[in-house]
């Protein structure tokens, strides 16, 4: 027995889809595939890309092997963090002119990250054993 009813649905990358989620309008979805790519996509023009940047220098195809990688979007929908292959991870700037940013070390590969759900609060996970809590501020 299905799940549900599909909505919609598109090719969205030209390697597997990693990490998923809804824009924060919920008119829009951001994926990363397996090749580094990030896309944020239209929900109500199906296939349109609205934002797209390419952190292959991050999630290389290689650290794929080990784990998936994941984003996640703050709560205003302005920074996007995506896991990493590295001991830093990006923070993409969605909306805006400004430049990214990259998180505070681990000693090893950040393999999980989140947002707070309303402040400027991110949290990552490494292959170093630790869980990290940073403010940008």
């Amino acid at each position: 027995m299905s799940a549900g009813l599909q909505i919609t649905g598109w090719p969205a990358h030209d390697s597997p889809v990693s990490s998923v989620l809804f824009g924060p309008a919920e008119t829009s979805i951001f994926s990363l595939g397996s090749d580094g790519k990030i896309f944020e996509w239209s929900l109500h023009n199906q296939g349109q890309i609205i934002w797209s940047r390419d952190c292959s220098r991050f999630c290389n195809p290689e650290s794929f092997n080990k784990h998936m990688h994941e984003v996640a979007l703050d709560s205003n929908g302005k920074r996007l963090l995506a896991s990493s292959g590295l001991v830093r991870a990006p923070i993409y700037q969605v909306q805006g002119h400004e430049r990214g940013l990259r998180t505070l070390p681990h000693t090893a590969p950040i393999t999980s990250v989140d947002w707070h759900p309303t402040r400027p609060i991110y949290v990552t996970g490494s292959e170093d054993h630790s869980v990290r809590v940073t403010s940008i501020l």
